[in-house]
């Protein structure tokens, strides 16, 4: 087995088949992963053996210098900047959700499992032989494996910038809509500030927002991530174009990126269930599931 990436989605794979290879472009030291790591549920911290917090996030809407309710202009205003198409959003839901938070140090202890099986810089540009569980963003799986009736691909990539708070034990996040500032989101993760931004850092001030106007902070770093937010493409082509990659080709997509849907990493865990499944079964049930 062949696992194509060693992000997070290829990292929790490489967890589930202890014998794969993953196959990374990027160099061990570049390799990092900085914005929220929320989940629906403790599932994925289970499959791995890591310990998730269970934690009850506070949501708001900051527009026009103060906390509003959601409206269908800041709703669109939202997608716009996020995806570049009018799609509802989480925005419309502030109420407060429980959410199980992995620790900081999540994708190092993934490592730390997939260690001695991950072969860095290394670029694909063919595909191995199968079976092949794929990572790679859809856009570049179609260079390897051209479709003449693919869509055009729309991502944008995004900043991540952390800070660090003293003395905070708090779970919360703002969504800033307007489209004057790049600013999409910050969450306040512990003791840890997560703000990101689409394709570049403005100078917009959000700490106002947060009540901290005036509270000292400790700058940890500055990321970016080239595909941060990706735009849908045509759903019948997309499910299409994965179940031939499997019929012909032995590819098992998984992720967001591979996938291009946006999804979570419980739902990642959830894909790697029906892959293992397909895996033991055949064509009819992956056509089955992938037009589900």
């Amino acid at each position: 087995m062949i696992i194509l990436g060693a992000g997070l989605a290829g990292l929790l794979a490489g967890t589930q088949f202890q014998t794969a290879t993953l196959l990374e472009q990027q160099p061990e030291s570049t390799v990092t992963h900085k914005a929220v790591l929320r989940f629906r549920s403790a599932a994925v911290g289970e499959a791995v053996g890591v310990d998730f917090k269970q934690v009850t996030v506070r949501k708001g809407i900051w527009a026009g210098g103060q906390f509003r309710a959601p409206t269908i202009q800041l709703a669109n205003w939202y997608a716009m900047k996020v995806t570049g198409k009018l799609l509802d959003r989480s925005i419309w839901n502030l109420e407060s959700v429980d959410r199980f938070i992995a620790p900081e140090d999540f994708i190092y202890q993934l490592y730390d499992r997939c260690r001695g099986r991950i072969e860095w810089n290394t670029t694909v540009t063919s595909l191995p032989p199968g079976p092949v569980i794929s990572t790679l963003p859809m856009s570049v799986m179609a260079t390897l494996v051209p479709d003449p009736q693919a869509p055009p691909f729309r991502y944008e990539r995004i900043i991540v910038h952390r800070w660090r708070l003293a003395d905070a034990a708090i779970y919360q996040t703002v969504y800033f809509p307007e489209p004057d500032t790049t600013l999409y989101r910050v969450s306040i993760t512990g003791d840890l500030v997560i703000a990101e931004y689409i394709g570049q850092k403005d100078a917009f001030d959000f700490w106002p927002a947060f009540g901290l106007a005036d509270v000292p902070v400790q700058i940890i770093d500055a990321t970016q991530q080239r595909f941060g937010k990706i735009t849908p493409i045509d759903d019948r082509w997309r499910k299409g174009y994965m179940f031939r990659l499997t019929a012909q080709h032995q590819v098992y997509s998984l992720g967001r990126f591979a996938t291009w849907r946006n999804i979570l990493l419980d739902d990642v865990l959830h894909d790697l269930t029906v892959i293992k499944r397909l895996l033991q079964s055949g064509l009819y049930d992956h056509a089955r599931v992938t037009h589900e």
